[in-house]
């Protein structure tokens, strides 16, 4: 008895419920973001964190395989990746029509194709089976920077581990490719941006953040989290040592400022001489607590005043 043949040209959006699923097992990351654009504020709680990888990390090499063995039976049709990444985003709810494949492929695709694997090996897939597919079909140059790479640059960047500070961080990668330098950088802000020339390469980049990066796919109009926050004019910086030191945050100063502090000493001017009745104000400021409210900076006034 022949088998029915499944199809999701009438289903747009058939994957939706899979990979909330599957991304509340792994990660939250959706229901993170999703708090957020219900509340319009920023979590105390850090960003879920995903450890991304190289594709060579993982030996068993699943999610390629899966891919490949999609792509292959559709060797027929003409651009099989091309279709095969609108068949997907199709199933995101995104894209205006179904691609053009015949009832067998889309049978076979929805049959095969496992979303759960991307969770388990998380890393940028598509910029493997891409270089392989340019360059069998010579189309496009593509070459994607390797993960370790992405990885230090953006560790670079950040400088360092996560912190609450970075989550509305605005960045902007201009030739996104597939989006694995916004993977990584996904562990850090709440506030990514891609573009590239490649039509091909910026869906392959939205499927990455469907699965990885609900904060790229959806932002609500009314959202005023990543609006313009003005910061103190003075902020504290730990130093490894852990001792805090005053920065401006208007010219960058970290060494000259003028300290605004209130004592209980009096002035008094007797014959035309100033009488302080308290005369020892260096050990009193010594045993105060500074705090950035109480400094200026020395190299902003002396440029005000000039």
């Amino acid at each position: 008895m022949e088998k029915e043949i499944k199809t999701t040209r009438h289903r747009k959006g058939w994957l939706l419920p899979y990979l909330l699923k599957l991304d509340y097992m792994f990660f939250k990351r959706w229901d993170y973001w999703t708090r957020i654009c219900i509340s319009d504020k920023i979590p105390e709680e850090p960003i879920p964190l995903i450890r991304f990888r190289g594709t060579n990390h993982y030996h068993q090499k699943l999610v390629n395989k899966n891919i490949e063995k999609c792509l292959n039976y559709a060797n027929h049709t003409s651009y099989p990746l091309d279709a095969f990444i609108d068949w997907i985003l199709w199933g995101f709810n995104k894209g205006d029509r179904f691609p053009e494949i015949n009832p067998k492929v889309d049978d076979f695709w929805y049959r095969t194709f496992n979303l759960g694997l991307f969770y388990q090996e998380p890393a940028d897939h598509w910029s493997d089976i891409v270089t392989e597919y340019m360059g069998r079909h010579k189309s496009l140059g593509f070459f994607p920077t390797p993960a370790n790479v992405i990885q230090m640059i953006t560790q670079m960047t950040f400088g360092g581990e996560p912190k609450p500070e970075h989550k509305t961080k605005s960045v902007c990668d201009p030739c996104c490719g597939t989006g694995n330098m916004l993977l990584y950088a996904s562990n850090y802000s709440l506030n990514l941006y891609g573009n590239d020339i490649s039509n091909l390469l910026t869906k392959i980049a939205l499927i990455n953040s469907y699965i990885y990066m609900p904060w790229i796919v959806y932002k609500p109009n009314n959202l005023t989290i990543f609006d313009k926050i003005e910061q103190p004019a003075i902020s504290e910086i730990e130093l490894p040592t852990g001792i805090k030191m005053p920065k401006c945050n208007i010219c960058g100063n970290s060494t000259s400022f003028l300290v605004e502090m209130q004592t209980q000493h009096e002035l008094s001017v007797i014959n035309g001489l100033i009488s302080i009745d308290k005369p020892n104000i260096s050990k009193d400021l010594i045993s105060k607590k500074l705090k950035p409210e109480n400094i200026s900076c020395a190299k902003c006034i002396q440029e005000f005043v000039l």
